[in-house]
């Protein structure tokens, strides 16, 4: 496991993230991803969304694919690009980076210099992964990818970078956009009558205001959007829930990693609240090793709210 807090919860999340995914919106996704020839993932992080759609049988890799991991955050690709090689290899499949393939694989023309490309041989095909650092908007103005794959991605903008985003995408590209946060937050069991509600209320307040905005009810946008001005495909809720005794874990333990998941979303919740003069400092910093508390001895449940949307762009 990785020390780097960030890049720890990316892989925390996993397993959350893993139960939430909305299957009938996946099952609408697998036959468009299997005649892409280039996919791109904004805000890629460490890599989990390809490992996923390889494993679940989502992405059957029979030709040559390029999918290229877009992230602002270096530190998170770079843990991606180690962590893919021996994943990869665990599968059987024939390892190569930096252009020392057999096959010249797809070359997507972007102009963005990747800190590292590797062809993974899975024996039907070449699957060409590069990891990219780069503005999601930006990058997406350069290229036509067939596929774009967003996770946890479009409620960290703004609704003006969206329609951004939107803009540089060609006509029939297919977007998968899952756990688009939707306006949802529970903290279970109560810690201070009312307390609670106020907490998460200045939460996604703090979404709006922030310097680096987000929209604490994209998920709802997200769906408007794809039913008004494009050809949605699928939509469902997918929704992170996180309790003790999930997933075969004992009673009073959460799965996995996922106490370090929780301790991260609270000290993030912290973290938005802090410069708020809407609430008392003292009565967050009780809050917070109150739920502190409450992951230790493994009692916290939490909600969230977020939908899954597949969309095409465009109208007929």
């Amino acid at each position: 496991m990785e020390d780097d807090t960030q890049q720890r919860y990316l892989a925390a999340k996993r397993t959350v993230d893993d139960r939430a995914l909305n299957r009938p919106v996946l099952d609408a996704l697998t036959p468009e991803l299997g005649s892409a020839g280039h996919i791109v993932e904004v805000g890629a992080g460490i890599g989990t969304m390809l490992q996923r759609l390889v494993e679940w049988d989502r992405l059957r890799v029979t030709d040559d694919v390029t999918y290229t991991l877009v992230d602002v955050d270096r530190q998170s690709l770079a843990t991606a690009t180690r962590r893919l090689p021996a994943w990869a290899r665990d599968r059987g499949w024939g390892v190569a980076s930096d252009g020392t393939a057999d096959r010249t694989p797809t070359g997507s023309g972007d102009g963005y210099e990747p800190i590292e490309t590797i062809h993974l041989d899975t024996g039907r095909g070449t699957l060409t992964v590069r990891a990219v650092p780069a503005d999601a908007v930006a990058f997406l103005a350069t290229g036509e990818p067939d596929v774009v794959i967003g996770c946890a991605f479009l409620d960290l903008l703004r609704e003006p970078a969206v329609d951004d985003l939107f803009s540089r995408l060609p006509t029939g590209c297919v977007c998968y956009f899952p756990i688009t946060f939707d306006g949802g937050t529970v903290f279970e069991p109560p810690a201070s009558p009312g307390f609670d509600e106020l907490v998460t209320e200045r939460y996604h307040e703090d979404m709006r205001r922030r310097a680096d905005p987000g929209d604490p009810h994209a998920g709802r946008r997200l769906l408007s959007r794809a039913a008004r001005d494009h050809e949605l495909l699928a939509a469902g809720a997918s929704d992170w829930v996180v309790a003790p005794g999930l997933d075969g874990a004992a009673p009073d333990a959460y799965p996995g990693d996922e106490a370090f998941f929780l301790r991260h979303i609270v000290r993030t919740v912290h973290g938005a609240l802090a410069d708020d003069p809407a609430v008392d400092d003292a009565a967050v910093d009780a809050w917070v090793e109150r739920r502190l508390d409450d992951i230790d001895a493994g009692r916290l449940v939490y909600l969230a709210h977020q939908l899954d949307v597949l969309l095409r762009v465009g109208r007929d």
